[in-house]
């Protein structure tokens, strides 16, 4: 048995925005060397909307090769790895074991790291933290060991809401995981809210966000490609957010703030 290979000039965030398609044609993996992404297929398939070199190669043991793509990734304090490669510390002040399998958010993603950035320039001591669309619950996971006083993580996928849990376990923390999108948390109201979404989903929350936040309180979202930039910002702006845009690579940060008349300094909008 053999596998297709497409060896694309793009990295992995870039091939990620065709994911859906990749999916549909039977993508069995993809791998990234010096910034390329190598994409593994059943077949060849010429309808794809990326272009590269094709390449026939033997079938491979998919989880071990999967595994070991997979590399320890540190944003600032906080170190993320997997399970396999628990105890790999490092001389970062927090380490998270995440197991990657069958939810998104191993830490590796542009937006991952740009979320956990951004939680870092909070002080979030004994804060009220949402998480939307937690995915794996990293960034639930590092907003506890940050200091949160309290962390409600929500996720319309069950497998994602099992695996979350699942991490909460393995890092020795409880997590509260709940089935669903922000309606979820109920009436609570929160210092921070994380949105790594995407900009459909994002713009469709907008304007329920503000009543998630405590006056003052800080939205940190992602999941919005440079190129859809204003399209997420005017969504927040008019659901009556002021909010700041960082351009990375290939996707947007974006920092919201719900206004205060006396805003605490733990909340402000980071620049």
């Amino acid at each position: 048995m053999t596998t297709w290979v497409l060896h694309t000039e793009l990295s992995t965030d870039a091939v990620n925005l065709h994911l859906a398609a990749l999916e549909a044609a039977g993508m069995l993996g993809i791998a990234e060397e010096s910034g390329q992404a190598r994409i593994y297929l059943p077949r060849h398939c010429a309808d794809l909307p990326l272009t590269g070199r094709w390449e026939q190669v033997a079938d491979l043991d998919w989880n071990e090769a999967w595994k070991a793509g997979i590399e320890p990734v540190t944003v600032g304090a906080v170190r993320i790895v997997p399970p396999w490669l628990a105890g790999d510390e490092g001389a970062a002040a927090v380490t998270l074991v995440i197991e990657p399998a069958q939810a998104f958010g191993t830490g590796h993603h542009e937006t991952t790291t740009g979320c956990l950035a951004a939680l870092q320039r909070l002080d979030l001591s004994g804060r009220r933290v949402l998480d939307v669309g937690t995915g794996t619950g990293v960034l639930a996971l590092a907003a506890a060991r940050l200091g949160a006083g309290e962390v409600v993580a929500v996720d319309t996928d069950p497998v994602a809401v099992a695996t979350a849990l699942g991490n909460g376990e393995r890092n020795g923390l409880h997590l509260d995981v709940r089935h669903g999108s922000i309606e979820a948390a109920g009436a609570q109201t929160f210092d921070v809210v994380v949105a790594n979404l995407d900009t459909a989903t994002l713009v469709g929350l907008a304007a329920a966000l503000p009543a998630r936040l405590h006056d003052g309180g800080v939205l940190i979202a992602a999941g919005v490609s440079v190129q859809r930039q204003g399209e997420a910002v005017s969504a927040l702006q008019a659901a009556g957010l002021a909010v700041g845009a960082h351009p990375g690579r290939e996707w947007t940060l974006l920092m919201g703030r719900r206004a205060s008349a006396t805003p605490p300094a733990s909340a402000e909008v980071p620049g």
